[in-house]
């Protein structure tokens, strides 16, 4: 027997299946970096933080790698401390679920993408590959001509913009018309969906293996 949740504003993430301690650390991580994007910029008009975040973000040079790597800790250092996932009650069995005390709402918000990332699963794949491949050969250029302001030529750019919104759309992200009005250029507002695309690939693998479920209520 399931106990009923201890508050209804917690949220239980459903398992199933058998874990490994691997597993545990994969979803405990891409949870928290899912969880922290969608705080910061699909929820950022709740978020008394946001212009302080902004302003950080703005003063980021997001180039390479690293750089995006590093900025999910930054995402989560501007959410406040009562809004930080903590864990409620974990029970193992078949199914069981972890409890999480959060921000309800962006619980929900991960729970819709996730069921929209997996819907269109094949082509936002596609999507993301062609995007992906756009900044690689980018990267090429700058790196032959040694020049790293190397920007995008016009048509380049009206072509992201398109794959931005389709990227943007199969993972459920709604936010990107206030992404761009932060950000305003095309590499970085594609390279964050990029590295959003990726951490929402590992958390849907779970979820494709029977391991996980996010209940949409």
């Amino acid at each position: 027997m399931i106990l009923k949740k201890y508050d209804a504003e917690n949220y239980r993430v459903l398992l199933d299946e058998r874990w490994t301690l691997e597993n545990l650390n994969d979803f405990t991580r891409l949870y928290m970096q899912n969880y922290a994007f969608l705080y910061c910029l699909e929820n950022n008009i709740n978020n008394s933080r946001a212009a302080a975040l902004f302003n950080e973000l703005n003063e980021y040079k997001l180039r390479d790698g690293l750089t995006y790597v590093n900025i999910y800790s930054l995402f989560i250092k501007h959410i406040p401390s009562k809004e930080r996932p903590k864990v409620r009650a974990i029970s193992y069995a078949s199914p069981g679920f972890i409890e999480l005390i959060l921000n309800y709402e962006v619980a929900i918000n991960i729970a819709l993408s996730i069921a929209a990332f997996i819907k269109g699963l094949t082509a936002t794949a596609e999507t993301y590959n062609k995007l992906h491949s756009i900044f690689i050969e980018l990267g090429r250029k700058r790196k032959e001509k040694q020049n790293h302001l190397l920007k995008l030529d016009v048509e380049t750019i009206k072509h992201v913009r398109k794959l931005n919104e389709e990227l943007a759309k199969g993972l459920g992200f709604n936010s990107l018309k206030d992404m761009y009005d932060n950000f305003g250029d095309e590499e970085e507002v594609s390279k964050l969906l990029l590295a959003h695309y990726r951490r929402m690939k590992g958390m849907s693998k779970l979820v494709k293996e029977g391991k996980i479920k996010f209940p949409l209520e």
